[in-house]
């Protein structure tokens, strides 16, 4: 037997300047592509053969530009082509936010898989791994034989589900059958922020979705939170439920209305996660307490959703604080692409003279900064991505107890090998700013207390501010419901 397998990811904000093109990408191919998506080894204990088609990971950025998109849907739909007649299978990744520049519906994903699905006919197996954060519609749905995604945000049963979603496809294929999954959107605009998997109710929710994976007529069952960062017919959570067989689809209906039921609910509990403060009481309390490790998410400015990181709003509050009650602070990091590539060259260790800022909006305001270097390193991605994606240049303001990580490109510091990479070691630090909503798993652990910051910016994590017009209505929180 034989199995295509591809990958397609980007989160795309639509309220963030400019087009992401492919050069943005990590892209790998053959069997870089197979060791990137972590399960070969699964296909080929069942001596399933590998047809890599692309690995095309753009992380959060913002609009995909239509000719980067061209070449990633090309790549995958001419590799299904020219393999069609000898395939068994297909196994996918897609992130399920992108926004692609001038596409009719705006979604990648949903286009891909539509035309991938034209070339094999209904009935060919496509398994499709999908991130939380993305937008369903019941069309893309009906284009996947099985769809799953992880339970966990922060994202830590990534490679769990990717696994777990491989061995119901080869299964399958053992088996030959068709399944159908069915799918129901919830009638609400979920921020990722706010639907954090320790918290409650997503933390009842996830135990639900696995009780029901435990009934033999059940396949799968995934809470989709949605993406909030586009405004599109598709925005809003959703549910699916696979059958394991197609007998069961009555049965899988009645388990979706139960488990949709359950879920509208629970809406008004879901909140926001961990410490989350106005921008004055972040100072005070970062500053005032006497804990010796502090971690504050920037998420007006996160870049694991689409933003730049190139917000100098934060800097500039803490540039303007008198008594920094000893503290040392490190931004990490702040993106500027013009400024890196100015002093990427600098070799000296004397202060000098720069404006950091884009200026491109008032939060990201140029201002005037004396710095010196005071090292260099590699820059990683997050999600333990160690190929190396840029530099970093970190700089000393001075007569401020402040350190920055500038970068050239949009980065989010969330993991031990990034900071290494960097060399920076972060335990010399009391209070660390990340551009970030909810605070990652490695950061969590290291801190003593963190602060979610509601600072303004393309991640604006007050859901009832952002404006839609073309969302299901009614839909929570803009709408009353009967």
């Amino acid at each position: 037997m034989k199995i295509l397998m591809g990958h397609f990811t980007i989160e795309s904000n639509e309220h963030v300047v400019g087009l992401t093109e492919l050069d943005s990408f990590n892209l790998k191919f053959d069997e870089d592509l197979v060791q990137a998506m972590k399960v070969g080894d699964i296909f080929r204990k069942n001596n399933i053969e590998i047809i890599p088609a692309i690995f095309a990971n753009g992380h959060t950025a913002s609009v995909l530009s239509k000719e980067g998109y061209d070449y990633i849907h090309n790549k995958m739909l001419r590799t299904v082509k020219e393999n069609l007649n000898e395939l068994d299978g297909i196994y996918l990744f897609l992130h399920g936010a992108s926004k692609v520049e001038d596409l009719p519906e705006g979604s990648g994903d949903r286009q891909l898989l539509r035309d991938i699905r034209k070339l094999t006919g209904p009935y060919m197996p496509i398994c499709v791994v999908m991130d939380p954060h993305g937008n369903l519609t019941e069309e893309y749905v009906s284009n996947m034989t099985i769809g799953r995604c992880y339970r966990e945000s922060p994202h830590t049963d990534m490679i769990e589900t990717k696994r777990k979603s491989a061995y119901m496809l080869v299964e399958l294929l053992k088996e030959k059958k068709s399944l159908k999954p069915q799918y129901k959107k919830l009638p609400f605009v979920l921020g990722g922020e706010r639907s954090v998997s320790t918290d409650e109710p997503m933390l009842t929710i996830n135990k639900k979705l696995d009780e029901i994976e435990q009934d033999d007529r059940i396949l799968s069952a995934s809470f989709h939170v949605g993406y909030l960062r586009h405004d599109n017919y598709a925005a809003g959570s959703g549910l699916i439920i696979v059958p394991s067989d197609n007998k069961y689809t009555e049965y899988a209906n009645e388990v979706l209305d139960e488990l949709y039921s359950y879920c509208v609910s629970r809406y008004s509990e879901f909140h926001y996660h961990g410490n989350t403060l106005e921008v004055s009481e972040t100072l005070e309390q970062s500053i005032k307490n006497n804990y010796d490790h502090v971690v504050i998410t920037d998420s007006g400015d996160n870049v694991t959703s689409g933003g730049i990181g190139d917000n100098t709003y934060l800097l500039k509050e803490f540039l303007a604080v008198d008594n920094y009650n000893n503290k040392k602070l490190l931004f990490a990091g702040i993106t500027d692409n013009n400024l890196f590539h100015k002093i990427r060259e600098k070799t000296t260790n004397k202060y000098f003279n720069v404006q950091l800022g884009t200026g491109t909006d008032h939060l990201s305001k140029e201002i005037d900064l004396t710095v010196k270097i005071i090292n260099r390193g590699r820059l990683q991605q997050v999600f333990g991505d160690t190929d190396n994606f840029g530099e970093t240049i970190t700089l000393s303001i001075k007569d401020k107890p402040i350190d920055i990580i500038l970068l050239d490109k949009s980065v989010s510091f969330a993991e031990m090998h990034q900071f290494e990479a960097a060399n920076v070691d972060i335990h010399d630090y009391n209070i660390i700013v990340v551009k970030q909503g909810y605070i990652f798993p490695y950061l969590k652990e290291y801190c003593d207390y963190s602060i979610m910051a509601l600072t303004d910016g393309p991640t604006n994590q007050k859901t009832e501010e952002i404006v839609f017009k073309q969302i299901m209505r009614p839909m929570l929180p803009f709408d009353k419901l009967d």
